[in-house]
C-alpha cells in the first residue's frame, strides 16, 4: 500500500476526461502518465462482488484472449486489496450506491458500496482496455458517480414486437453506456387498425398472436437486466392507446372517438366496468415486475372527437380522475409508486394528479411550474428526445443535444429565446431524462437492427448528458471517443449477421442461365439467416427481361420488402401536412424499377402494407435486351446504374430482400437472369 500512495502522490489532474476513451466521461480523471501491464489473470473480490468479478472474468477474458479467474477473498476489508491479483472489488460504504473508484497502478483496485457502481467500473475498465486482446491500462484514479437519477431509454414494443434475445441486446446497449432504466412500452396502436399486447395473459385474445412475452421470460429478462445494473420500468398504456383492449372488449370503447386509421381505441371512461378491467390487467402484471415503480400511461386521450361541448368536458374531468384513482388503487394494493405522461393539462377540468406520481413531461413544457407545485418528474420532451424511425416527423439532433441541451431543457427554439423552458438550477424534482424509441411504423418498417443502430449514436449523446460531464468540446469531437466505443461493444444486435465471408458476398449466381416464366421462384440461398438485408448493401442483376405483366414484375421478395423489375405506381401524400390529411396534394403515377418496404400495418404482401414505403426509379427495364442493373443500398439513400452508367439516387433507406427469388404470385419476373451478386457492403 505505501507503493500505491506515492503513485498518487505523482499523479496530476487532467480536467479534461475525454482523454480517456471513455463513454460517459467521468467525473475525475487523475492520470499518473503511465501505463499497466496486466501480468496476471487474477480477480479478487469481497462475497458481495463475487458474482460481478466472475461476469468481469468472462467479459475479460472474450476481449483479451487470456484466462482470467474470479475468487472470493474474505481477506479483503474496506480499502484493502489483494498483492497477487490484477483486478480487486473492494467495499467502501461511504459511496452512493451508483458511485465507484478505481485506482490503477500496480493493481486495479475497484471500490464501490452497491453492485450497481461497481459494475459501471468494469464498464469503464472494459472501455479502458487499449484495443482487442491488449492487456495495458492507463494508470490513473477515478472518481465517479452519475449526476441524475434516471437515465432512462422508452422501447415501443406494443407497435413491433422484438424477440426476446434481442431485447436483452437492448439491455447491453444501455449497460456499456451506464444508462439505468429500460421502459418497455408494452401496448400501443399503429395505423391501419393494428394493435399490440405483448405480455402473457389470462385473458383470452389479449396476448399479440404476432409477438408476446411469456412470464417466465419476463422473470428471466429482470434477472439478466439486474445483472447489468439496469431496472425494467413496465407500462401499459391507457385509457387511450387503448385499440388492444377495445378489440377483445368492444362494448368498454367510447364510441364517439373513432379516429381514421385507428378505430375505437379509447376506453369509455364513462363506464365503471372499463376502469374495473384496467384494474384487472394491472392486478396480473403489476407482481410480475420488481421495480418500485408502474407507468399507466394517459396521454393522448382524443376527447375533441367528441362533438358535444358539454360531453368534452364531462370526458376531459373523468380521464383527470381515472388518473388518480388508478394512482390511489396501484400504490394501495401493490404498493407501486405510479408514473403517467404529461398532456392531462390539456384536457379541461379541475382535478390534478397527486404529488406522489411521477410525471413523464413530454408534451407540456412547464417544468418551472411543475417544480413550484411539488412535483417529481423526467425530461421527456418530444421536441429533442423522441426517434421515430422511418416516419418524417420527430426526430433527435445529436449536434443540439450534446452541444446545447440537458436535462433542465425542455423546450428550445432557437430563433426566439422567449419560448425557452429551462428549469432553474435550484429547483428540485428533476429526476433525470429519458431517450425514446417510438416505433409509429407498426409491426413492419425499419427492422431492429435499423433501429439499433439508428438509436445507438443518440444513446451515447444521451448517456454522457445525464451521466453529467460532456467532456468534449462538441458533438464531432464526442463522437470520435464514441466511436472506439462503438466498435468495442459487444451487441449482436448492432452487427447485421451476414455471416459472408472476406469478399462480402451474401448469394451469387453464375454460370448457367436461370429461365423464369411466370409464377417462378425458388429459396434465396444466402449466408445471411436475416430475410432482409440492411444498409449498406449491393446488388448487381444481368438479366434479359422477355414478357411484360402490367408493370408488376418481382424478382425479389419476403415478407418486409419486394425488388420489382418493373412496377406501376400511385403516389398521394408528399409532405408531412398531406401525410396527416391537413393538406390534399395531387396524385401520382409512376412506373419504372422499384423497391417497396412495408410500412404500418402489413398487407398480403408489402406492397398492400396500410402505407408501403415504395421507390419507383426513373428506369422502364426495355424488353428482349441484355442489361445489368445494380442498386446501392446506404443510410437514407438508395441509387442505381444501368451498365454502370449512375441513373438516380432516392434520399430513401431501403433494404434488400433475400427470402425469394422470384414470385409465388403469375405476376414474377419473366426472362433470364445469366448472373447476379449481392454483397453486404457498397461496391
Amino acid at each position: 500500500m505505501k507503493y500505491l500512495f506515492i503513485i498518487l502522490a505523482c499523479f496530476c489532474q487532467v480536467s479534461i476526461a475525454a482523454q480517456l476513451p471513455v463513454v460517459p466521461a467521468p467525473q475525475q480523471w487523475l492520470s499518473a502518465d503511465s501505463k499497466l501491464l496486466l501480468t496476471n489473470q487474477k480477480i479478487d473480490a469481497v462475497g458481495e462482488f463475487q458474482s460481478l468479478a466472475e461476469l468481469f472474468a468472462m467479459e475479460l477474458q472474450q476481449r483479451t484472449n487470456k484466462n482470467f479467474t474470479a475468487q472470493s477473498s474474505s481477506a479483503l476489508l474496506n480499502l484493502f486489496s489483494s498483492a497477487d491479483a490484477s483486478f480487486n472489488f473492494v467495499i467502501k460504504a461511504s459511496l452512493a450506491k451508483e458511485a465507484y473508484e478505481i485506482d490503477i497502478s500496480d493493481s486495479v483496485t475497484i471500490r464501490a458500496s452497491h453492485y450497481q457502481g461497481a459494475f459501471y467500473a468494469t464498464r469503464t475498465l472494459l472501455q479502458m482496455l487499449e484495443g482487442p486482446e491488449s492487456m495495458t491500462l492507463p494508470q490513473g484514479k477515478i472518481i465517479d458517480a452519475p449526476k441524475y437519477q434516471v437515465r432512462s431509454i422508452l422501447l415501443d414494443v406494443g407497435r413491433k414486437f422484438i424477440p426476446f434475445e434481442q431485447l436483452k441486446d437492448w439491455v447491453r446497449m444501455l449497460a456499456w453506456n451506464k444508462m439505468n432504466e429500460l421502459h418497455l412500452h408494452l401496448n400501443d396502436n399503429s395505423w391501419g387498425n393494428y394493435s399490440g399486447y405483448r405480455l402473457e395473459s389470462a385473458i383470452p385474445g389479449l396476448s399479440s398472436k404476432d409477438g408476446f412475452y411469456t412470464w417466465k421470460e419476463i422473470r428471466q429478462l429482470q434477472d439478466f437486466a439486474k445483472t447489468q445494473g439496469v431496472e425494467i420500468v413496465p407500462e401499459i398504456d391507457s385509457p387511450g392507446h387503448a385499440l388492444a383492449f377495445t378489440t377483445i372488449r368492444p362494448d368498454l370503447a367510447q364510441k364517439e372517438m373513432n379516429r381514421n386509421g385507428f378505430g375505437l381505441a379509447y376506453l369509455d371512461l364513462a363506464k365503471p366496468e372499463a376502469v374495473e378491467f384496467m384494474k384487472r390487467i394491472f392486478d396480473e402484471v403489476i407482481p410480475h415486475f420488481d421495480n418500485q415503480y408502474f407507468h399507466i400511461g394517459t396521454d393522448e386521450y382524443r376527447y375533441k372527437l367528441i362533438k358535444d361541448k358539454k360531453r368534452k368536458a364531462e370526458y376531459g374531468e373523468l380521464f383527470r380522475r381515472y388518473i388518480n384513482e388508478m394512482n390511489d388503487y396501484i400504490t394501495t394494493t401493490h404498493q407501486k409508486t405510479v408514473r403517467i405522461w404529461s398532456g392531462y393539462e390539456h384536457l379541461p377540468g379541475t382535478t390534478e394528479p397527486d404529488k406522489s406520481i411521477i410525471i413523464d413531461m413530454w408534451e407540456t413544457t412547464d417544468a418551472q411550474n411543475k417544480s413550484n407545485a411539488g412535483y417529481r418528474f423526467v425530461n421527456s420532451t418530444g421536441q429533442h428526445t423522441y426517434i421515430v424511425p422511418g416516419m418524417v416527423y420527430y426526430g433527435v439532433d445529436d449536434d443540439f443535444l450534446y452541444e446545447t441541451w440537458n436535462p433542465r431543457v425542455f423546450h428550445w427554439i432557437p430563433e426566439d429565446a422567449k419560448k425557452h423552458s429551462v428549469l432553474s438550477q435550484a429547483s428540485p424534482g428533476l429526476l433525470g431524462a429519458k431517450l425514446h424509441v417510438w416505433n409509429d411504423a407498426g409491426p413492419t418498417g425499419y427492422t431492429w437492427n435499423e433501429i439499433a443502430r439508428l438509436t445507438w449514436p443518440s444513446l451515447q449523446v444521451m448517456a454522457e448528458n445525464v451521466w453529467g460531464n460532456k467532456a468534449s468540446k462538441n458533438h464531432a469531437d464526442f463522437s470520435l471517443r464514441a466511436l472506439k466505443q462503438s466498435k468495442t461493444a459487444d451487441i449482436t444486435l448492432l452487427s447485421r449477421q451476414t455471416n459472408s465471408m472476406d469478399d462480402h458476398v451474401v448469394w451469387a449466381h453464375q454460370g448457367v442461365d436461370k429461365h423464369f416464366i411466370a409464377n417462378s421462384h425458388q429459396p434465396l440461398d444466402t449466408t445471411s439467416a436475416n430475410p432482409d438485408l440492411e444498409y449498406p448493401w449491393t446488388a448487381e442483376f444481368t438479366l434479359t427481361r422477355q414478357s411484360e405483366t402490367a408493370g408488376n414484375d418481382t424478382l425479389l421478395s419476403s415478407d418486409l420488402a419486394t425488388l420489382y423489375i418493373d412496377l406501376e405506381h400511385t403516389f398521394a401524400a408528399t409532405n408531412y401536412s398531406a401525410f396527416l390529411k391537413t393538406e390534399k396534394m395531387p396524385e401520382i403515377t409512376k412506373r419504372g424499377l422499384a423497391l417497396v418496404r412495408a410500412h404500418q400495418a402489413p398487407g398480403y404482401e408489402p406492397l398492400q402494407s396500410y402505407r408501403p414505403e415504395v421507390l419507383v426509379f426513373d428506369y422502364l427495364v426495355p424488353m428482349n435486351q441484355k442489361v445489368t442493373i445494380k442498386l446501392v443500398g446506404e443510410q437514407e439513400k438508395t441509387s442505381l446504374y444501368v451498365d454502370g452508367q449512375f441513373v438516380q439516387a432516392i434520399a430513401k433507406q431501403m433494404v434488400l430482400p433475400l427470402r425469394t427469388l422470384g414470385s409465388l404470385r403469375p405476376e414474377s419476373f419473366q426472362g433470364v437472369l445469366h448472373k447476379a451478386v449481392i454483397y453486404d457492403s457498397i461496391k
